[in-house]
């Protein structure tokens, strides 16, 4: 009898805290709907629309990221369990617990606090976004408003500061770099912490390459070691028997890394 009880109680406060989220979300996409966050953003000056990213930028960033984005008809329930589950109890995360779309939910409207509560009203929102938008416009608006590091938001930024290029220019190993970067911009920054960075984008690519998500050639050349990397720009052009261009680190990743140095 007590324990009857007791599941009716706990039955009754999860169904009100799961409530309580759904009016929160729905309160703050009322106040401020997605579709008019984006018409905003897209009036900046920097902001790059979808048929100027490249595609390999499209290509690895979804596939690293959340590699079922175009494949799912919506976030469900059970991938949502699932990448809370994960985002919560792993101990060596490696990848976001969230969904592109998700995570766009988190940016826009949410906190960065790791609650429970926090990660159901992400849900609900996430929910409304994909009714709202395109998948199209849902990677092109996270591309745009999302951290790079070092003080940078928004891909056209991004790409600019690291490697001195428009997004519509960047190469297959740099679509990978910002894929990882993402992911920790701080305690990853590749500026100040470049073997740090190295690491983590290696176990992510790792994981990748575990799931069949990337060919063994991919995962050893975004995994080459850095000062003796082929440039991503020139490789192509080389037949297997040739050894392509090599140039270190800093110029392949960073452009014109050296005006960003102070002292």
């Amino acid at each position: 009898m007590a324990l009857t009880i007791l599941s009716v109680c706990f039955v009754f406060f999860l169904s009100a805290y799961v409530f309580a989220a759904f009016l929160k979300a729905q309160d703050l996409t009322r106040k401020k709907p997605v579709e008019y966050l984006l018409n905003e953003r897209k009036r900046s000056p920097d902001y790059c629309p979808w048929d100027r990213i490249s595609e390999e930028l499209k290509k690895y960033f979804i596939l690293i990221e959340d590699p079922g984005f175009f494949k799912r008809s919506g976030t469900t329930l059970k991938s949502f369990i699932r990448r809370g589950f994960s985002y919560y109890f792993e101990k060596n995360r490696i990848v976001h617990g969230s969904t592109i779309s998700q995570q766009l939910a988190k940016n826009l409207y949410l906190r960065f606090d790791r609650t429970i509560f926090r990660k159901i009203t992400e849900f609900f929102i996430c929910l409304k976004i994909e009714r709202s938008l395109a998948k199209e416009e849902i990677f092109t608006f996270y591309l745009n408003i999302i951290y790079y590091g070092n003080n940078i938001y928004g891909i056209s930024n991004a790409s600019e500061y690291y490697f001195s290029k428009k997004p519509a220019e960047l190469t297959a190993n740099q679509a990978v770099f910002f894929a990882c970067l993402i992911a920790g911009p701080n305690a990853a920054d590749p500026v100040q912490y470049p073997d740090t960075f190295f690491r983590f984008k290696k176990r992510k690519l790792e994981k990748c390459f575990r799931e069949g998500l990337i060919t063994e050639s991919e995962f050893n050349f975004f995994c080459s070691f850095p000062e003796d990397r082929p440039d991503p720009e020139f490789a192509p052009a080389f037949s297997k028997s040739e050894k392509p261009p090599v140039i270190r680190m800093e110029n392949e990743c960073f452009g014109s890394f050296h005006s960003h140095e102070t002292g």
